[in-house]
């Protein structure tokens, strides 16, 4: 990686996203053995990692025409994806529609209506995910020509985008001492691009995709509610490549919660909900596994667009809308396929 790059001049805003710092944990990792490193995705231009894939995404869509002039850019999203397509639309000239579940952050609407987006919502949470899905499906199908769709969960630039980018970065950082990568699981980019990458540097490589315990989805195939935001949507995405994955680890929300708060007052790292996660499933691995020298994971997004949740104090009004979320029938046989490690 061309770490110089940082020492130029960028020509846009997009140009910088990437070439992110990493840190070693010290004072929440007291107790384990492994080191654990974490990757400080909050230093990207709108806040998160998926600032990382926007550019490679886009510029892909317009390689091929998917993507021309004139065409508004529409994406279902919990918040991070909206904020980096939002900056992106803003960046490039083009018009967005965010379609998100009405329960997220306030924080996370403003900085989309900050760049110039639109928004829609749907009803519930995170774990409604698929209803925010149907809706861009239908704005397509009722406006042909006029969108062209993000796709985080099936477009495969997103993976493309953390296996070219970030995973070599990962991997020059830690001069190739990795054992165990953990992530979050969200839209099953980040987990399947960096751990595809580790594993072919080598194959020893471990790689745990985290969940939320209300909806364990990969280890139970079961769908719940809970108040991580960004990761849990209640079903396998197309992008998730489970050959790539070893095991899954869960973290109730609180877990979660609790973490977060503990790096931003033992650490001094502010970040998000799902940030904690990573970390408290960090330490779980760690204790199955203190043998190993290295653990990686990544710290997603910064705290400041969790102002108004639980993180910082807020009691949560969340209302999930009454309704069966069975278990898709693809996604049973895909995870029937694939024997998982479970830590819990």
């Amino acid at each position: 990686m061309d770490w110089s790059a940082r020492k130029k001049i960028a020509d846009n805003i997009l140009d910088t996203a990437g070439l992110t710092p990493m840190v070693r944990l010290r004072r929440v990792t007291q107790g384990v053995k492994p080191a654990i490193l974490a990757k400080l995705e909050y230093f990207a231009p709108s806040g998160s990692l998926k600032d990382r894939i926007l550019p490679d995404m886009v510029r892909e869509a317009e390689r091929r025409g998917e993507l021309k002039p004139g065409m508004t850019i529409v994406e279902a999203t919990t918040g991070n994806m909206g904020i980096a397509t939002a900056m992106t639309g803003a960046a490039l000239g083009y018009p967005v529609l965010i379609v998100m579940p009405e329960g997220m952050s306030e924080e996370r609407k403003k900085a989309i209506r900050a760049y110039g987006a639109e928004l829609l919502f749907t009803p519930g949470g995170e774990s409604d995910v698929d209803l925010v899905l149907d809706k861009v499906r239908q704005l397509r199908e009722e406006n042909p020509g006029k969108y062209w769709e993000v796709g985080q969960f099936s477009n495969p630039d997103n993976v493309n985008a953390h296996y070219r980018r970030t995973a070599p970065e990962i991997w020059e950082q830690t001069g190739g001492q990795v054992d165990i990568f953990v992530a979050a699981q969200g839209s099953g980019g980040t987990i399947s691009g960096v751990s595809r990458y580790l594993k072919e540097k080598n194959p020893k490589v471990l790689t745990f995709a985290v969940e939320p315990a209300e909806c364990p989805t990969l280890s139970e195939g079961k769908w719940g509610s809970h108040l991580i935001e960004g990761i849990g949507d209640g079903f396998v995405p197309d992008n998730l490549d489970l050959s790539v994955i070893d095991g899954v680890v869960t973290t109730t929300s609180q877990e979660a919660i609790r973490m977060a708060q503990r790096l931003a007052r033992e650490e001094g790292i502010f970040c998000g909900i799902s940030s904690g996660c990573n970390v408290a499933a960090c330490l779980k691995v760690a204790r199955q596994y203190p043998e190993v020298a290295t653990i990686v994971t990544v710290i997603n997004d910064d705290g400041f667009r969790y102002l108004s949740t639980e993180l910082c104090g807020e009691a949560s009004s969340l209302q999930v809308p009454e309704r069966e979320h069975p278990a898709r029938e693809k996604d049973r046989m895909r995870l029937a396929e694939r024997k998982l490690i479970i830590i819990r």
